[in-house]
């Protein structure tokens, strides 16, 4: 196992900690119930023997001794401030000398979860901290950072602190998968982190990574247990949460839910609900609310959201009509006949569809169009697969037309090459022979004899 990432200090043998923390606890419980140090003091006896005669401890005793002092530390909350962090840290390290440590930091992570009474204000910080410290102390693949985490979650969702919050974040959204890995968790552990990340997020105010940890913990679910109550319900609130939450347009993670699927036969009206927002249209939703009122669907969780739903609706029609164009081009008129919109809306409703990532592309004001770049499939079936096939024939001819011209250009480059390289070549001959004419003259004059004339004195 790799080392752990801190180590706590702490001077003393075992027995000798035991009694202190045992006595400290008599104190604070204030003669309430059995004296915990009354209890352990003949547990310790054998191994403080053990100690003096350097021998192996005896694990089994050890936990005997842990059993009572951590089932009596939660009066550990009422300890003076200053004093807090100092007790749970000896408790922490005693536990780590355990024969099974993860037995007793999980019991006292949820002592930590509870409210600190001596400190109202600070108990959440000083809980934190603690906490940290026990995680830290952990190696990274061992199981009890499982319930340390789960602490923490649970520390920060009652404490409400948004500064807590966005500084643990970075660890939600990048380490935590790494660390359901290294704890190797189960189903049912799995979803239980999951749920408690959603609540922490869903109290600072974070619906996207709330969300996201919803879907995470129904993928959770196995199919056998998908119809279970428990299932249903978790199901009901993730559909409530995607449909209320302006900014979710994509529901095909709920749709592969096998506790979502089981929704068509228990919650007949919401899974009807869900197939119209995954793919179908505003005339559709409207249809469904005409004859469904929103507030007699699975006990009325969505009697306050028709705006929202309906607001949704019109960005996802748009979606698709841009997504269904072969033209790319909008007219306003379509536009406003399909959102049920007055044709001076149109522009809002198209930038606020820009915004929400659904498509991409340029009002034409002069034209009264919507030029469409690129636009967001909310289903790929086999009618989106012929659709992108038309699209990608109506590409190729215009690139086979392109590469004929292009080719024809190529044809025609070549051809002004050859014909002008031969005109140089024509033109280099008739030079070549005009210039060999001037040079056999030059040397018939240089054969000739000429007269030299000498001067010089007579003999």
């Amino acid at each position: 196992m790799p080392a752990p990432t801190n180590t706590l200090l702490i001077e003393g043998s075992f027995t000798e900690l035991c009694e202190e923390l045992a006595q400290y606890i008599d104190v604070l419980r204030k003669n309430e119930g059995p004296s915990v140090h009354a209890e352990v003091a003949p547990l310790l006896e054998p191994l403080r023997q053990q100690e003096q005669n350097e021998q192996e401890p005896d694990l089994k005793q050890r936990d005997e001794v842990l059993k009572k002092i951590v089932s009596a530390a939660t009066v550990l909350n009422a300890a003076p401030e200053k004093e807090i962090t100092s007790a749970y840290n000896l408790l922490v390290h005693l536990s780590h000398q355990a024969e099974k440590p993860d037995m007793f930091l999980s019991r006292i992570c949820t002592y930590l979860a509870k409210p600190i009474t001596s400190s109202p204000q600070q108990g959440p910080s000083i809980a934190l901290s603690i906490l940290s410290t026990i995680f830290n102390t952990l190696p990274p693949n061992d199981p009890s950072r499982y319930h340390v985490f789960l602490a923490i979650v649970a520390v920060l969702r009652q404490c409400g602190s948004s500064h807590a919050y966005e500084a643990l974040k970075p660890q939600l959204t990048a380490q935590l998968p790494a660390w359901i890995a290294q704890w190797e968790l189960d189903e049912e552990d799995s979803q239980k982190l999951h749920l408690a990340v959603s609540d922490a997020a869903t109290a600072a105010g974070d619906d996207e990574l709330a969300f996201y940890h919803l879907v995470q913990a129904l993928q959770t679910i196995p199919a056998n247990e998908a119809s279970s109550k428990d299932s249903r319900d978790l199901a009901v609130r993730a559909l409530t949460a995607a449909f209320s939450n302006p900014t979710i347009f994509d529901f095909t993670p709920l749709s592969a839910s096998d506790a979502v699927q089981a929704l068509r036969s228990s919650d007949t009206s919401l899974f009807e609900l869900l197939e119209i927002f995954a793919a179908d249209t505003l005339d559709a939703y409207e249809d469904f609310v005409a004859s469904t009122p929103l507030s007699s669907i699975s006990g009325g969780v969505l009697a306050d959201a028709g705006e929202t739903l309906q607001n949704k609706m019109r960005l996802l029609t748009l979606a698709s009509l841009a997504a269904s164009t072969p033209s790319r081009s909008l007219p306003y008129s379509t536009i406003a006949s399909s959102l049920r919109v007055p044709a001076e809306d149109v522009e809002k409703w198209v930038i606020d569809t820009i915004r929400a990532g659904l498509v991409e592309g340029k009002l034409s004001q002069l034209r009264s169009e919507f030029l469409v770049h690129r636009a967001t499939y909310r289903v790929f079936g086999e009618k989106q697969w012929a659709e992108v096939q038309g699209r990608l024939m109506v590409w190729r001819r215009s690139l086979e037309s392109v590469l004929g011209v292009i080719r024809s250009e190529r044809e025609r480059f070549v051809r002004e090459g050859l014909q002008a390289a031969a005109e140089e070549a024509k033109s280099n001959e008739k030079g070549g022979r005009a210039g060999g004419d001037r040079r056999r003259n030059q040397q018939q004059q240089q054969q000739q004899p000429r007269e030299v004339e000498v001067a010089g004195g007579a003999e």
